[in-house]
């Protein structure tokens, strides 16, 4: 590939699971594995340049019991993220497909919205190797088909397939998705979420890397992927929750669609990341500097910053998921703390850098902790 098409990065951290002590149960892969973004042009996709070492790692912990999202009972946000889906899912076959009643599910997780599916009368079907969704089926009464799709002993096929936070994960998101081609009954449609990497790709900012996301999707990458695959995109929706994308498609049926190439969105990108990566570290090592103290929250988002700059300790994470508080990331001994822990024990300089959710946290700090003198600092505050 071009190198003009390459930005490497160096060790970033792996960060995949979270645990109650840290490196405890010791992590099976390396806690920094190296990163480096690519350019596929006639998709206009930015990726994570392929690795056969770094796909190991991830195929050993996709194979462990963690870290399947929050799309499973319980948890704080499935309510929120699950139900926005399922209003997009409700929405797509009441209008392009009334009729459909089989449902199979890739990468099923915590089989959370197949639950909600087959409640409304659909046939289930989940595709999954991970031990949480093959023991989450048998307690659901949800068939599990324990391999990785495309799957080679089967010829069932489905009015709808769905998968909410996959694509981004694999190697060749187009011929993923052509498997659905002959999947699909007649009529069939699919419907999907990935990361919405619009904002950060506008900036330049690396917090969106995530070593288990291949595929960094904005708008057109998407259609322009969905197309090439033999479908023709019916929707693309920004959700109601967080930062995610949901595109509904059918198969396209001769239509053939016209994608734009070249290299100039990478060229424009890179040279944004160089500038906004400059000014965030220039504040973290403000706020680590003697005199200082530095919190991160969503603390997901600053970890590619303090991987580059060698930041293991000497920072503080906040984040207000109840389900991680206290727990820690691998290779960070850095325990999660809350918004309450903030207001006991302030810090001087406060790095938000979600995008989705930024500026709410920023107006909970001042609500919560009145004539604080801390310095914040949210994503679109570091301005080029």
């Amino acid at each position: 590939m071009n190198s003009t098409n390459k930005l490497p990065l160096g060790k970033l951290g792996f960060y995949w699971r979270m645990t109650e002590k840290p490196d405890t149960p010791v992590n099976p892969v390396p806690d920094f594995v190296d990163f480096t973004f690519s350019f596929i042009e006639k998709w206009g996709l930015i990726i994570q340049e392929r690795n056969q070492t770094t796909w190991s790692f991830l195929e050993r912990i996709y194979r462990e019991n963690y870290n399947v999202g929050y799309l499973q009972e319980g948890h704080a946000l499935a309510e929120s993220y699950g139900g926005d889906f399922l209003d997009c899912i409700d929405n797509a076959v009441r209008q392009f497909n009334p009729s459909a009643r089989s449902v199979s599910e890739i990468g099923a997780g915590g089989c959370y919205i197949l639950s909600k599916l087959k409640e409304k009368g659909f046939e289930a079907t989940a595709i999954d190797p991970s031990p949480v969704a093959i023991q989450k089926g048998e307690e659901l009464g949800i068939e599990v088909v324990p391999e990785f799709y495309p799957i080679k002993s089967s010829d069932d096929s489905y009015d709808l397939i769905i998968h909410y936070d996959v694509l981004e994960h694999v190697s060749d998101p187009v011929e993923f998705l052509q498997n659905h081609l002959t999947d699909l009954n007649s009529g069939g449609l699919i419907a999907f979420a990935v990361p919405d990497c619009s904002s950060y790709i506008q900036l330049g900012d690396i917090s969106m890397i995530l070593h288990e996301h291949l595929n960094y999707f904005d708008d057109d990458s998407l259609r322009n992927v969905v197309e090439c695959a033999g479908f023709e995109v019916l929707n693309i929706i920004k959700a109601n929750h967080g930062g995610v994308l949901f595109c509904v498609a059918k198969v396209a049926e001769g239509k053939f669609f016209q994608v734009k190439s070249g290299n100039v969105k990478f060229l424009e990108w890179k040279d944004s990341v160089e500038g906004l990566k400059k000014l965030i570290e220039d504040f973290i090592k403000q706020g680590i500097s003697r005199e200082n103290s530095l919190g991160c929250y969503v603390p997901l988002r600053a970890i590619p910053y303090l991987s580059i700059l060698g930041i293991k300790n000497d920072v503080r994470f906040f984040d207000d998921d109840p389900g991680i508080h206290k727990k820690y990331f691998d290779g960070f001994p850095i325990p999660i703390e809350n918004m309450e822990d903030l207001k006991e024990n302030p810090v001087s300089h406060i790095l938000i850098l979600s995008a989705a959710f930024g500026e709410m946290i920023r107006d909970r700090i001042n609500e919560k902790i009145p004539m604080h003198e801390m310095e914040i600092k949210c994503l679109n505050d570091f301005k080029l």
